[in-house]
């Protein structure tokens, strides 16, 4: 199954900023968007916002498979559309810093153009990736500790 993404707007291109929203430089993870999303259907899911990220983390490495397939095969059409789609579904779960780089190789290839060094692009989003899929775990990890999964007994 795969995470539904909200479209966002592009970035600004100021560094620690996507879609007016300004993070701290070592920000990897808006938490405050999560905190919402679990309160969309008028009370606080953490089982819900759970899903969410089990749903992201899914379609995230799918994405970037396909974002090195691109590079391997020279498929820019492949590079543009992954990159837009990490950037959308990014920017909905508050990972701005991976969407920002997501925008930029988006943005490079909208037009078909060859940006430089296409694989150090996708290393990066990679590497940013790793960032956000550790703080996203970590956060998982918080919940199941507040909120104890309870096992019922089976007659």
């Amino acid at each position: 199954m795969f995470l539904v993404c909200i479209h966002h707007d592009g970035g600004s291109g100021d560094s620690g900023c996507y879609g007016g929203k300004r993070l701290a430089p070592s920000a990897v993870l808006d938490e405050t968007v999560l905190d919402a999303l679990g309160w969309l259907q008028g009370k606080q899911d953490a089982e819900f916002v759970a899903r969410l990220i089990a749903m992201y983390l899914e379609t995230a490495l799918v994405l970037l498979v396909r974002l090195k397939e691109g590079v391997v095969h020279d498929d820019i059409s492949a590079l543009h559309h992954a990159s837009h789609a990490l950037k959308s579904c990014s920017a909905t779960i508050g990972a701005y810093s991976l969407a920002e780089f997501c925008e930029r190789l988006e943005s490079t290839t909208r037009d078909g153009q060859v940006p430089d060094h296409p694989a150090s692009w996708v290393e990066s989003i990679s590497v940013e990736y790793r960032r956000v899929e550790a703080a996203l775990i970590a956060r998982l990890t918080r919940t199941e500790i507040r909120a104890p999964l309870t096992l019922q007994n089976s007659p």
